[in-house]
């Protein structure tokens, strides 16, 4: 797959933010059709071999399909529901697994310090809206606000890094709000040991976009297919499951 993350600043040939995630949706569309071709595979080993040609129901069915609205008691129901077993139970645990791998994959490349993870951060919630989802026990947002503070105004965030600012205000739809970390101190975090998850596990996301200086751009770009796939994957059977369930 081409180097679709390659953005290391300075670099003649780096790829400006906004084009990364116009190659991304593009790459996504056709690793969305590998991947529905896969589990259309997967799912047609289960699919039962002729079985109307013992079938006394004359239900003219033209089409046997998986998602076809089969009788009580046909052997395609049965099939149906064996598929959605199947999803939920063993190509999850598959789909889990392969999560684990790319994110233990990111231990094998080193944060380079350049402080705008801490220097621009953003949410789809406003501080207050975090603070108040932190009292009612959601982990991310109470690491969030433990660290972060808002910008006084979009202009002051834009300045911490106006490339991505800029990519962010294009891409995102809803309202986002902007944050900065008041511990970086000359690209160090000044309370490193007492840092919370949300710093420890960044970047949490394969396919999350990043600011161009940010190291783990080499690990998105040697897992962003894998990840694609597995997002992919877990968005198709997430349908089936609203078709089947």
């Amino acid at each position: 797959m081409e180097n679709i993350f390659n953005n290391k600043k300075n670099e003649p040939n780096a790829t400006p933010i906004i084009n990364q995630y116009d190659n991304l949706k593009e790459n996504y569309y056709r690793i969305f059709i590998e991947a529905a071709e896969s589990i259309r595979s997967a799912l047609d080993k289960f699919k039962p071999e002729s079985p109307c040609t013992l079938c006394t129901k004359k239900c003219n069915l033209e089409t046997k399909d998986i998602f076809t609205d089969y009788p009580v008691g046909c052997k395609y129901k049965e099939w149906q529901a064996e598929a959605l077993s199947y999803l939920n139970g063993e190509y999850r645990e598959k789909l889990k697994a392969n999560y684990r791998t790319i994110m233990d994959k990111r231990s094998d490349f080193a944060c380079n310090k350049c402080g705008d993870c801490c220097r621009l951060a953003v949410s789809e919630y406003s501080y207050e809206q975090l603070k108040q989802r932190a009292f009612r026990g959601d982990k991310y947002s109470d690491d969030f606000v433990s660290v972060f503070v808002p910008y006084e105004s979009e202009e002051a965030a834009r300045k911490a890094n106006p490339e991505y600012f800029d990519a962010l205000g294009d891409l995102v739809e809803s309202k986002t709000y902007y944050y900065y970390c008041p511990k970086l101190k000359d690209n160090l975090c000044s309370d490193y040991e007492n840092r919370p998850d949300i710093c420890k596990n960044f970047p949490y996301n394969p396919l999350k976009l990043l600011p161009s200086n940010c190291s783990y751009n080499e690990w998105r770009n040697v897992l962003s297919k894998q990840a694609m796939l597995l997002k992919a994957k877990t968005d198709i059977i997430e349908f089936y499951k609203q078709k089947l369930g």
